[in-house]
């Protein structure tokens, strides 16, 4: 299992429990793109903050960068709860659309 595959079933099963602490909220297919709309429009916000182009809301850059990495953390977990529930394998995809180009094919990828 690849350090991804984890991370997916560990966003699943958050998901699981969310699903079981809030019953009435609706998670279907449009559910997921739904929400990586809401979240990277909440990365961008921090994203404008933490670059001066944006209102810092009494928050120092420290504050705003921890914001920021969480914004990002919820962007790629709905990316990742997407690509599962539309049955797309991420590291089998991403090693034919971008690792193919590699010019050096001996090239490893680690961490």
């Amino acid at each position: 299992m690849t350090q991804l595959n984890e991370i997916t079933e560990k966003a699943k099963a958050i998901m699981q429990q969310y699903k079981e602490e809030y019953p009435s909220v609706v998670v279907d297919r449009d559910y997921f793109p739904f929400k990586i709309t809401e979240e990277w429009g909440e990365c961008l916000q921090t994203y404008l903050m933490l670059t001066d182009r944006g209102r810092q809301k009494g928050k120092n850059k420290d504050e705003i960068k921890k914001e920021f990495a969480e914004e990002f953390a919820d962007v790629f977990a709905f990316l990742l709860l997407f690509a599962e529930g539309e049955n797309i394998d991420l590291v089998e995809s991403i090693e034919k659309k971008w690792f193919s180009r590699l010019k050096d094919k001996k090239t490893i990828i680690e961490n």
